[in-house]
C-alpha cells in the first residue's frame, strides 16, 4: 500500500521532490472488528503488536497496493482489479497476507492494500511489477519506506521518534 496524494503525476516522487514527505502521514486500517489502526506517525505500541499478532501479522512484513501505478490516479473498477490481481497471485504462491487500507489521517485519500508475510526482496519485486512508487515494510520492530521506482534510501518510522 502507497499512499499518493497526486491528481497526476508524469514520473516517479523522488525524496526531494513531490509527496515523498506525505508518506510518513499514513494510517494503516486492518479492516477487522474491532478495527486496527496502525499510525505510522507514532512508534508502535505493545497493545498494537499484540493485536497484529493477534490477525497473523507479525515479525516481518510489508504493505503493498496495486492502486494507482506511478502515482497516477486511475479510475476505481481498474484498482480493483489491480488488486484482485495482487491478490490472485498471493494466493496462488501461498503467501500469507491480510487485506488493509492504507490511509491519510483525515482518510481523504485511501488505498486498498495487503499486508503480506513475505521478504523485503519479494515485496518489493511484486511492487515493481504492479509498478508501485514504494512499500512499507515492517522489520519486526520498526516501519520503514522502501523505495521501489522511486531512487529513495529507507526511510524509518516515524520519522520524528
Amino acid at each position: 500500500m502507497i499512499l499518493v496524494m497526486r491528481d497526476t503525476m508524469t514520473k516517479p516522487a523522488d525524496a526531494t521532490t513531490g509527496r515523498w514527505s506525505e508518506y510518513p502521514e499514513t494510517v494503516l486500517k486492518f479492516a477487522i472488528d474491532p478495527e486496527i489502526s496502525v499510525d505510522l506517525r507514532a512508534p508502535l505500541q505493545p497493545p498494537t503488536r499484540k493485536a497484529l499478532r493477534s490477525i497473523g501479522v507479525d515479525g516481518k512484513f510489508a504493505v503493498v497496493t496495486a492502486y494507482n501505478p506511478r502515482g497516477e490516479n486511475i479510475d476505481e473498477e481498474q484498482n480493483r482489479d489491480r488488486l484482485a490481481q495482487l491478490e490472485d497471485e498471493l494466493r496462488s504462491s501461498g503467501e500469507r497476507f491480510v487485506s488493509v487500507d492504507a490511509c491519510s489521517p483525515d482518510e481523504s485519500h485511501c488505498e486498498c492494500s495487503v499486508a503480506v508475510m513475505t521478504t523485503k526482496e519479494r515485496a518489493m519485486a511484486i511492487a515493481q511489477r504492479f509498478e508501485q512508487i514504494a512499500i512499507f515494510w515492517f522489520d519486526g520492530d520498526h516501519f520503514w519506506i522502501v523505495g521501489v521506482l522511486t531512487p529513495a534510501p529507507p526511510m524509518r518510522l516515524p520519522v520524528a521518534e
